[in-house]
């Protein structure tokens, strides 16, 4: 009886999930992709919005506007949407509300408003459900999708990654899952614009990438693609990302109250376990996390975070190489390489980001694009720390804190001999 009531909930719960947004996800053909990682993002999207044809829709999770600084490139993606709008350019902006993040909730509604004072259509997402995905669609053929947000730090500090899809199919899956958000949150779907009139990568000076395939990946169809992607690798698969979680509990959060015994507790202990698994049976598999280990210039204290900590140290028990990112930058992309795929968005390893909330990826199959991001990796990697079981970021802390004080002795004691020195060559 007590299984019987646990799978009628499970079976709920899954119910409940699907009805967020399911997409039917398939192959799609591409005319050709283009990786934007870390700066090569913003200039990107500057591109694209002031040469838009027809329509831009975007997707963001956090989107600022720095009244101190007004030449910031967040600020301008504003002028540049209001300046679209006005040559004839449909513009649609989906913005998150946070029921848990109230500074988020703030500036996304500021940002919306200054869209909104210059004819911009903008809209908020269901204030239950946390959209964390950064999607921009211009012409309906040009689909960027990336881990990217709208902020300073997003776009000129952070390690991010992205990529351009010049599709038509693509936008056209990528603007079946707007609308399925739209409808979520009780809006109307967004209109059709005319697709024929276009941007293209050769007339704004992208370089392209052949795909074979370009997989879209949003939502729930995030776990089965990269888990059966790890389960047919067969040469390497590389992960960089900027939260991993395993859980020995389901979240307070979540909205899988239930599950069957026996069932993971969540598709993030899947993942671990694949990686395991496929270097256990010779795939060589790395992976990059962030963490921090930094001065603050404000306070001058030394801020840690070791979040993905208890993550890392199951990865390196069941035998994975495992690094951290340049301590004193924060990598907030993730990304997915297995043999010649490339997964990229802005889906973080998480409960919630797997399960309950609203992200957007894209799965690519290309040797070529493949290989690029495999070089990022490498250059990310070159940057970092390899961990060992006895990596602690706050031993580490304590003995900068103590070099940081011995520098700042060693200073001190420097001024006074030279104070000294020039005192007696006055008298």
């Amino acid at each position: 009886m007590i299984y019987t009531n646990m799978r009628r909930w499970f079976v709920v719960s899954v119910l409940i999930a699907l009805t967020l947004i399911s997409v039917t996800i398939y192959p799609l053909p591409s005319d050709g992709v283009t990786p934007i990682n870390n700066h090569e993002y913003v200039a990107a999207i500057h591109k694209l919005i002031n040469n838009a044809k027809s329509s831009i829709r975007v997707m963001a999770y956090q989107a600022w506007y720095y009244t101190d600084y007004p030449g910031s490139d967040s600020n301008r993606f504003v002028d540049e949407l209001v300046s679209a709008q006005k040559r004839g350019v449909l513009v649609f902006v989906l913005l998150e509300t946070s029921n848990w993040n109230e500074s988020l909730d703030k500036q996304n509604k500021d940002y919306g408003q200054r869209l909104e004072a210059g004819g911009v259509k903008v809209y908020f997402d269901n204030y239950e459900i946390t959209s964390h995905q950064k999607v921009v669609i211009v012409d309906d053929y040009a689909t960027v999708v990336s881990s990217d947000n709208w902020s300073h730090y997003s776009l000129w500090q952070n390690n991010e990654v992205a990529i351009i899809i010049w599709s038509k199919a693509v936008a056209d899956a990528f603007t079946l899952y707007m609308n399925q958000m739209m409808r979520q949150a009780g809006h109307e779907p967004l209109p059709q614009a005319d697709s024929m009139n276009h941007v293209t990568a050769k007339d704004l000076g992208f370089k392209t990438y052949q795909a074979m395939d370009v997989l879209p990946l949003p939502n729930r169809e995030y776990f089965p693609g990269v888990h059966n992607a790890f389960l047919n690798a067969r040469q390497s698969i590389r992960v960089v990302q900027r939260s991993a979680q395993y859980y020995t509990v389901l979240p307070q959060h979540s909205a899988q109250k239930a599950r069957i015994p026996g069932e993971p507790i969540s598709p993030m202990n899947v993942l671990m376990k694949d990686l395991i698994a496929s270097e256990k049976r010779g795939v060589d598999v790395q992976v990059i996390l962030d963490a921090e280990l930094r001065k603050r210039r404000s306070t001058g204290e030394w801020n840690v975070d070791n979040s993905n900590e208890d993550f890392t140290m199951r990865l390196l028990a069941g035998g994975v190489p495992v690094f951290y990112d340049s301590l004193t930058t924060q990598t907030h992309a993730k990304m997915v390489l297995v043999d010649d795929m490339t997964i990229v968005g802005s889906t973080n390893w998480t409960h919630n980001a797997l399960v309950d909330g609203n992200e957007a990826s894209v799965l690519v199959k290309s040797k070529e694009v493949s290989e690029i991001y495999r070089k990022y990796f490498d250059i990310l990697k070159g940057e970092g720390l390899h961990v060992t079981p006895d990596t602690d970021l706050f031993t580490m802390k304590k003995e900068m804190e103590k070099k940081d004080k011995e520098k700042t002795t060693s200073e001190e004691k420097s001024s006074e001999k030279h104070e000294e020195s020039s005192s007696s060559s006055l008298d």
